[in-house]
């Protein structure tokens, strides 16, 4: 019987990240990597930016090169796909009926993403976009194209959508919601990028959703709940992820939205974790369970866990981050805007050079930054953690040093 010591589940970024540790612990050959995916773990945002524009090649977005596996003595098992946990016997069943063993089990099996359920869906060029194979479709499906339909206005909608755009593509964004990433953004964050996406070419079709597809083996239009008829030769669906845990439903862990984890992204079984996006772990700077899908939280989680499972019991502390690329614009947002009870604007949010500040209480919970000094983005993570008070009146005085804003007397 086949296994390892230390098996993990998922060829994704925490386990491209988990490996790096094991081996500069010296117990890569006691690591074992089970991934039905048929390239090494490989990064994530590439996907949606230089790797989708053809600037970034495939073997750039290695977390590590190919053959660094085997020369550590990891095994990596690819196109391997897991059919069911034994969590009494510590057994890794596969769907060819192979049993791996191990002693410790790390699951990163990452999510899925959300389909269509549409006539027409299944039609060459309707793609989605969360796997290498994924990115490739989607280059192979622009090449050529002159118009693009983008479902979605999350991050990866705008993101994929900018690349579209500059590919030449008559790109439209449709979503039902009344102003793009409805969710994070403030309405005039979100009046500032539809601006500029419209000054690059990109439509918008807010309160809006697809009711069908038109094509002759490929799509060539996308029709809408009301009717109308977009030209599309090829269309890109960002409608969100589910966690891939379904070969885990009689294992006898805890789920819910995830695998349920605890601050040291423990489960509920000895010897058990779970990292990345798959895992609903306990928030303790905010006091709250979250599941997180972006690379920051798959590159910390993946290294974090690794050391936890050789022996370093340390509660994973960290504030959530997430970076974006569209168009020439870069910006960054750290924190947690959810129950945010005032909000900050440093510098002109009708320009690309603006800093969004979110207060709960007076103390900082999240931070957006684009195009600001240096100080606004080492400020933010470090006073999002230490749980900094703040003015809000002051953040929002531009003339005022940055540092003036944090109140002195408290804690």
């Amino acid at each position: 019987m086949a296994g390892a010591k230390y098996v993990i589940l998922g060829g994704g970024m925490v386990a491209g990240y988990a490996a790096r540790q094991f081996t500069e612990r010296g117990a890569g050959h006691d690591l074992l990597i089970v991934s039905s995916d048929a390239a090494p773990p490989y990064e994530r945002p590439p996907l949606s930016k230089g790797f989708l524009a053809g600037t970034d090649d495939e073997a750039g977005i290695f977390i590590n090169p190919e053959a660094w596996y085997a020369e550590h003595g990891i095994t990596l098992r690819r196109r391997t796909v897991v059919e069911r946990l034994d969590i009494g016997g510590r057994r890794v069943i596969t769907t060819e009926g192979e049993e791996l063993t191990y002693e410790r089990l790390l699951i990163a099996t990452g999510a899925r993403v959300r389909t269509l359920d549409v006539p027409g869906a299944s039609l060459g060029g309707v793609c989605y976009l969360r796997s290498l194979d994924d990115a490739r479709r989607i280059r192979d499906g622009y090449a050529g194209a002159r118009s693009a339909v983008v479902l979605g206005s999350g991050f990866i909608g705008m993101e994929v959508a900018a690349v579209l755009a500059q590919q030449g593509n008559a790109t439209t964004m449709i979503f039902p919601e009344d102003r793009v990433w409805q969710r994070i953004f403030t309405p005039e964050m979100s009046a500032f990028f539809e601006t500029y996406y419209e000054e690059h070419a990109v439509t918008f079709r807010k309160d809006e959703t697809v009711a069908a597809f038109e094509g002759d083996g490929r799509v060539r239009a996308a029709i809408t709940a009301t009717g109308a008829r977009l030209d599309a030769e090829i269309v890109v669906a960002g409608i969100g992820v589910t966690p891939a845990i379904e070969h885990l439903a009689d294992s006898g862990l805890e789920l819910e939205n995830g695998v349920v984890v605890n601050e040291y992204l423990e489960t509920n079984v000895p010897g058990v974790y779970a990292a990345g996006d798959v895992a609903n772990y306990r928030d303790v700077l905010f006091d709250t369970r979250r599941r997180v899908e972006h690379w920051d939280n798959a590159v910390e989680q993946g290294g974090h866990v690794a050391r936890i499972m050789l022996g370093e019991r340390t509660p994973f502390v960290h504030v959530p981050y997430f970076f974006s690329d569209v168009f020439d614009l870069s910006y960054e947002l750290w924190g947690d805007t959810t129950g945010a009870d005032d909000v900050a604007v440093r510098g002109d949010i009708t320009t690309s050079s603006f800093s969004v500040w979110w207060l709960r209480g007076g103390r900082l919970v999240a931070a957006f930054v684009m195009g600001r000094p240096d100080d606004e983005r080492e400020a933010a993570p470090a006073w999002i953690e230490a749980r900094k008070r703040v003015s809000a009146d002051r953040l929002r005085d531009d003339a005022r040093p940055l540092a003036s804003a944090v109140d002195p007397s408290a804690a």
